[in-house]
């Protein structure tokens, strides 16, 4: 309990008898007379307040948060009172997570519901624990604020990006993939499967003629199929010590008690954003889908398959996927691939590229995996290595800070260059455009029966 500021205001004018008790003494009879009434309808609004017998709250959430990306939480509060309450709710929430706002204020009317949301977003997967939801409530005639704690303890588990692929799904039965920017593509070619009719044309098969439609149309029709679309497509990730370099969320609206640092996500936790995605939407064309962890041991392996099953069971094995500390050992990785990978497949690498000395290494083992593979070398700009280099030099720090900026984007982009040159697709995009870049590219690989 605690004295709102009507109470304070109308205890003001105590103190005019007080400092004038000499003119008329009788004045401090008044004052006291006056202090007595405000501690009894003081006392009555705490009495009457309704807070401990008619108010529920309670909180309802997803039971799996997403990473990256901000997941509603929703408090909802019901006055069983006939009078209309003015509340103030703050409910514990994992202090690792960025919010909009701790304090939440509304006025719920006499027997009515009503509904408080709020946005986090965590930044590391993991199990996180909600503590409970704090209420204060302001009397009848708004001068004392009683206050209660609501149990409310909850564990959530933060998955990667599960809002973007229920998103995906949603677009693709609506048919406006466009929206979130994706490319709609169809693949069409020498296979098994009927796929449609069309007009006859001097580049095409005689054998393909239809010759029932021919006749009905009074023109030549020929069947066009769709290719096989059941390919292997192997997603590698790197979870070396490069891996775990911060990217700050690009958000101007949440806030947080973390450093700046932890105001960031890994570059790992980006890239495995981006593979569940990817395989989610490899799984709805067909496609086997398969991953490599890996640091300087290989530590998961899910040989490819197809079907929902096993989306499910890749997001069971990246979920709580740490960060290792130690160099990547790229020769190790290919040659487990190798020997587990013996179909031709789409080889989709996540890594980072820091210096040229290690950039030689990986390109020279990608290289090698490309002659029996489609390989997709995928890396992320770093803002913060861009920036430097971008900036305006005023001073011997900055001027030394560019230099090296410059460098490393300059034996990055020769890097990925001699890549290209030896077949490697490669992308390297800012984190925000990631997942889109990645899925387009396969795409546009599928329509092209690359895969």
């Amino acid at each position: 309990m605690h004295l709102s500021n009507r109470l304070l205001i109308f205890l003001f004018p105590i103190a005019i008898p007080i400092l004038l008790y000499k003119v008329s003494p009788n004045l401090l009879f008044i004052g006291g007379a006056y202090l007595v009434l405000l501690v009894i309808v003081g006392v009555i609004d705490y009495v009457t307040n309704p807070l401990f017998k008619r108010v529920e709250v309670r909180r309802e959430m997803n039971s799996k948060f997403s990473l990256g990306v901000e997941n509603v939480v929703t408090l909802h509060i019901v006055n069983r009172s006939r009078h209309p309450l003015r509340l103030r709710l703050k409910d514990d929430f994992p202090d690792e997570f960025l919010y909009e706002t701790v304090l939440h204020d509304c006025r719920v009317s006499p027997m009515q519901d009503a509904e408080v949301t709020y946005r986090l977003t965590p930044l590391r997967r993991g199990i996180y624990q909600f503590a409970d939801t704090h209420l204060q409530c302001w009397g009848v005639l708004g001068l004392i604020v009683r206050r209660r704690r609501f149990s409310a303890a909850a564990e959530i588990k933060v998955y990667p990006n599960l809002q973007a692929v229920r998103q995906y799904e949603l677009l693709v039965k609506r048919g406006m993939l466009h929206q979130i920017g994706l490319k709609t593509s169809r693949q069409f070619g020498e296979g098994t499967e009927m796929e449609r009719l069309r007009e006859y044309s001097p580049d095409d098969d005689f054998r393909r003629v239809d010759w029932n439609a021919t006749a009905r149309q009074r023109k030549p029709i020929v069947r066009e199929f769709e290719t096989e679309r059941s390919q292997d497509v192997v997603i590698m990730l790197d979870t070396g010590r490069l891996m775990a370099s911060p990217i700050l969320l690009e958000t101007s609206t949440l806030h947080a008690t973390a450093s700046l640092t932890q105001k960031a996500m890994h570059k790992l936790d980006y890239a495995i954003n981006t593979t569940l995605m990817t395989a989610y939407v490899s799984m709805l064309k067909g496609d086997k889908v398969g991953l490599i962890a890996f640091a300087d041991t290989v530590h998961q392996y899910l040989a490819p398959k197809p079907g929902k099953k096993q989306f499910l069971t890749m997001l069971e094995t990246i979920y709580a996927l740490p960060v290792h500390s130690v160099e990547p050992d790229f020769a190790e990785a290919f040659k487990y691939l190798a020997s587990k990978q013996r179909k031709r497949a789409l080889i989709i690498l996540f890594t980072d590229i820091l210096d040229s000395d290690s950039a030689a290494g990986i390109a020279a083992y990608i290289s090698q995996l490309s002659k029996h593979h489609l390989v997709v070398c995928v890396t992320l700009t770093d803002s913060g290595i861009v920036e430097l280099a971008e900036q305006k030099s005023t001073d011997s720090k900055s001027v030394y800070q560019k230099a090296i900026a410059e460098r490393l984007l300059q034996e990055k982009h020769a890097t990925l260059e001699i890549l290209r040159r030896q077949g490697v697709i490669t992308i390297d995009v800012p984190a925000h455009r990631l997942t889109m870049a990645v899925v387009n590219k396969y795409l546009e690989l599928k329509a092209k029966s690359r895969v």
